[in-house]
């Protein structure tokens, strides 16, 4: 297919989820490495001290009006580790699916025609969502000569999506784990389409080259309410001026997820400040990220 790696995040306590995908990639002839994610079930004091950050001043979910979930700093540590690992390698393009999606019919087909033409058309890009959460169509133009790309607007998921060397060396020099805040929150700041203007002046420059896929390419396997709908991100304990977890495990993961945070240079200390947690001014999403 052309990219110098392909990563499935997956937690190591969902093999059924594991193995669902690792078979639906076969069938598909895409080889992809499976990558430990971190668990914000096993996410502790110590490991988060060893490590470092600290939440966005003010930062809320959106919808939810609460402050970061030990889940959401998994998922958001599981695809920083990657950008470093792209980094480190200087992969010049990367693709990346989490575990709970599926394909479209011709996934493959149709994504070889797109990045076929993206590379006719000479393209600069970093970042292309293949699958995410739409929330307002009417604001995302097509790109020029192209009927099956456009520019997004902000959206929620990574369910998956392709970056460049460039884009991922971008994502880390903000130095996120200084502010954080979940990583679908993240992109859309980056490519400064994100509705909530009082975090802009925390991420200078917001310059990332965005696109996404259209129609998409990838979606959910399940949605909030149906049989076997599971979260690991909203359904975790919350973060409020310190961490409560359940287990004392300071590495959160194992495998190739575990050796990229035990090389990271980065320190994340998590100091969250409740009094520091302010309320959102325009940002009024019409349904949370769970929701369709």
């Amino acid at each position: 297919m052309g990219f110098d790696k392909i990563y499935m995040i997956n937690l190591v306590r969902r093999p059924e989820r594991r193995k669902r995908m690792m078979e639906s990639l076969y069938e598909l002839g895409i080889d992809a490495q499976i990558f430990d994610a971190v668990d914000g079930k096993k996410i502790n004091d110590t490991y988060l001290e060893m490590l470092g950050a600290q939440m966005l001043p003010g930062y809320l979910d959106p919808y939810h009006k609460r402050p970061l979930t030990m889940g959401e700093i998994g998922c958001f540590l599981s695809h920083y580790f990657i950008w470093q690992d792209i980094v480190k390698n200087k992969y010049k393009e990367t693709l990346l699916f989490e575990d709970d999606v599926r394909f479209e019919p011709y996934f493959k087909r149709k994504l070889n025609i797109i990045t076929r033409n993206m590379v006719q058309q000479n393209l600069k890009w970093e970042l292309i969502y293949l699958g995410r959460k739409l929330l307002r169509t009417d604001k995302e133009p097509s790109v020029p000569g192209f009927d099956d790309l456009v520019y997004p607007y902000y959206s929620y998921w990574t369910l998956s999506y392709m970056i460049t060397y460039e884009g991922a060396k971008k994502l880390l020099d903000m130095n996120p784990l200084s502010k954080l805040v979940p990583v679908d929150e993240y992109l859309p700041i980056m490519f400064n389409k994100h509705p909530e203007k009082s975090w802009w002046e925390h991420f200078e420059p917001r310059n990332l080259i965005a696109m996404s896929v259209s129609p998409l390419l990838v979606f959910p396997t399940h949605y909030t309410g149906e049989s076997n709908y599971i979260s690991d991100t909203e359904d975790s304990t919350q973060i409020e001026g310190g961490s409560e977890t359940e287990q004392p495990n300071a590495d959160p993961s194992s495998g190739s997820g575990s050796q990229n945070q035990q090389s990271s240079e980065h320190s994340l200390k998590i100091a969250f400040d409740k009094n520091s947690m302010g309320e959102h001014g325009n940002l009024d999403p019409a349904r949370s990220k769970e929701e369709l």
